[in-house]
């Protein structure tokens, strides 16, 4: 009788999350994913599914255990201000100290191909739902008396994710701690997000 091979599923994420930084997903075929993890393509399928299933679930995880979580776990009453520059301090940490350069999703959006709407859907709805968090969280700032009255949040919610993509970028090709910090906080600074004084 056939042994089974068995994996840890978390390690088995953290493999293919190192594969797609290196290589990109154009490299991520089922079979190059498979032979990355010393698996048949056959026991491949019966533990992810599908191409997409996997790729969709590596989107997730990877949202678990980005800076950005912080965003969707921040609760009234908080400190925005705070909030927003410690984020952008720690993404700015991130991505210098790592060989994972910018963000999952950032590099999705530029390498995703038109053959592949499901994930390409998956990744707007995640950013549409970071604009909806930040939208709320300049509500919050507003309602606490960290921004003026006439804020308008939706507009700042939109700069903040822009602000955050940009970084994403930049980390790529300009990983400098102090440069992308100071750029960073130059800009939650001039949207009138900066540290209490």
């Amino acid at each position: 009788m056939a042994r089974t091979k068995s994996f840890d599923l978390i390690d088995a994420y953290d493999v293919l999350l190192d594969m797609f930084w290196r290589e990109g997903i154009a490299a991520m075929s089922v079979k190059r994913m498979a032979d990355h993890l010393g698996l048949t393509r056959s026991s491949f399928y019966n533990a992810f599914g599908t191409r997409d299933a996997l790729l969709k679930n590596l989107v997730l995880y990877y949202e678990m255990q980005s800076p950005q979580i912080a965003l969707v776990l921040a609760t009234r009453p908080i400190d925005v201000r705070f909030l927003l520059n410690e984020l952008f301090r720690e993404l700015c940490a991130q991505h210098v100290s790592s060989e994972r350069k910018g963000c999952l999703l950032t590099n999705l959006s530029v390498e995703l191909r038109d053959d592949e709407p499901d994930l390409r859907d998956l990744v707007q709805q995640v950013n549409q739902d970071r604009i909806a968090r930040l939208i709320e969280i300049c509500r919050w700032a507003v309602e606490g008396k960290e921004l003026p009255r006439g804020t308008n949040c939706e507009k700042l919610g939109h700069q903040l994710f822009a602000l955050i993509e940009q970084i994403n970028l930049l980390a790529r090709s300009l990983p400098d701690l102090e440069m992308l910090e100071e750029l960073a906080l130059s800009q939650l600074r001039q949207l009138g997000l900066g540290p209490k004084i």
